[in-house]
């Protein structure tokens, strides 16, 4: 997936970005959000920067992650784009001074990053359990952004992976609990 991702022209990127956001901000779940929790996009990834800033100039509260020297993700406030600095992982983050902790709970959505999602709403992540954790203390509806190619039937999961509630990409919004429940024999 990483070399897939790499391979897309920044143009690419910036339209397959701008339509899954417009997507992502059409649903009642992220318009009815108070405090959003998104990553700071890498390597090709969905472009949240486009997302931070629509969220802000929206009235959203806006909290980014914050890798600790414990290795814990904390998530701090950000009001502009420009908090954002190169961190030693490579990451735009706010300094781990600046900006209020804004603790799991308080979130309403939560963006999440993955190599790869499946229907079911399983991912796969970058190995740390960074998400997985935070994600266990946050009661916030979960997403997870993604191109189409990234979306797959069926993904291994583990106890500790936390499911999301919705994946969107370029082509739709995939309620990730629909899946979730024939699985398990509940539709």
């Amino acid at each position: 997936m990483k070399k897939r991702r790499s391979e897309l022209s920044s143009r690419e990127v910036r339209a397959r970005s701008e339509r899954i956001i417009a997507r992502l901000t059409g649903q009642e779940v992220y318009r009815r959000a108070g405090c959003l929790a998104s990553y700071v996009s890498i390597a090709n990834e969905v472009d949240t920067l486009i997302l931070i800033d629509y969220a802000l100039d929206s009235g959203k509260r806006v909290g980014v992650p914050v890798v600790k020297p414990n290795r814990t993700l904390i998530h701090r406030e950000v009001r502009s784009r420009a908090e954002l600095k190169p961190s030693g992982f490579g990451l735009l983050e706010p300094s781990l001074e600046d900006g209020a902790v804004v603790p799991p709970d308080a979130f309403d959505v939560v963006l999440v990053p993955g190599l790869a999602f499946d229907r079911a709403g399983n991912r796969v992540g970058f190995g740390a359990g960074f998400y997985d954790r935070f994600l266990s203390f946050a009661p916030a509806f979960k997403i997870g952004l993604a191109y189409d190619f990234q979306l797959f039937d069926r993904l291994p999961a583990g106890p500790r992976d936390i499911p999301m509630d919705f994946v969107v990409t370029e082509s739709g919004i995939h309620d990730t609990s629909a899946v979730r429940k024939t699985e398990v024999g509940e539709g």
